[in-house]
């Protein structure tokens, strides 16, 4: 696919930086033509606009993949109203997704993010797949001295924890390369069931181990988001999910790329 070799060369050409600015600006002008060509247009809530216009510039997601994160967990305190839950990011990147977690969701929730937060480079590029093409080559994974070079996840934990208290609910940070996590950390969660789950590890292996970890672990009703199943350069996410049988009529796809799957 040729498209696909295009997007790959501007991963390799750009800072991350610069892609995320340039992937955002394309996206917000492409959504913004269906009001002129589709005549559809979304009231966002004021909530939402608040939130996005707070964490975009930290984002790996385009705002209507957030709006998705934002209304499933809207949804998802609906389902589970009244409930104790605990709810678990794999792949948090600068915390943009996790903060839309944390700001909405219910009380008496429990908020788990994993992720190496660029600690653990050398352990992700070691397990990229056959499957994960555009990794492939002189692809480095990111580290404290690029995407993370100015970001702190003790800090944003705190923040976070700042807003869930009021809710009687609680932020962990679990720093590692999955499932390799230290003991301590994984005896935090493998003994829990979780009610929501948003998976955003961009890789064939990574998202194997993830969903084989989570499925004996799902509430009734769980909800589960697949950040990248559609995204061309993250395809090694669809052979996964391929890969391991999971019921597609059990689920949707949104047309930002994203899988969601009611369990």
């Amino acid at each position: 696919m040729s498209f696909k070799k295009i997007r790959s060369l501007v991963g390799r050409l750009f800072s991350e930086k610069q892609q995320m600015i340039i992937i955002l600006w394309l996206s917000q002008f492409f959504w913004n033509l269906r009001k002129y060509f589709l005549g559809v247009q979304i009231d966002y809530p004021d909530e939402f606009l608040k939130n996005w216009n707070e964490i975009k510039k930290k984002s790996s997601q385009d705002k209507e993949r957030n709006f998705t994160v934002y209304q499933l967990i809207k949804l998802h305190n609906k389902i589970f109203e009244g409930k104790q839950t605990n709810v678990i990011e794999f792949g948090t990147d600068r915390g943009a997704g996790l903060t839309t977690i944390s700001k909405f969701i219910k009380k008496d929730t429990h908020v788990f993010s994993v992720d190496s937060f660029g600690l653990y480079a050398e352990e992700i590029k070691k397990n990229i797949t056959k499957y994960d093409e555009h990794y492939h080559g002189k692809y480095k994974p990111f580290t404290k001295k690029t995407r993370f070079r100015d970001f702190n996840h003790e800090q944003m934990t705190e923040n976070l924890n700042k807003i869930l208290s009021e809710k009687n609910s609680k932020l962990m940070t679990l720093v590692g390369y999955f499932p390799e996590l230290k003991d301590n950390d994984m005896n935090k969660i493998k003994n829990l069931k979780f009610s929501f789950v948003h998976l955003d590890f961009d890789l064939y292996q990574s998202t194997i181990d993830t969903f084989n970890f989570i499925k004996d672990r799902l509430e009734n009703n769980a909800i589960i988001l697949f950040d990248d199943y559609n995204l061309i350069n993250q395809d090694g996410v669809k052979k996964a999910v391929r890969d391991l049988k999971i019921d597609l009529d059990k689920g949707i796809q949104t047309q930002s790329g994203q899988l969601i799957i009611f369990t």
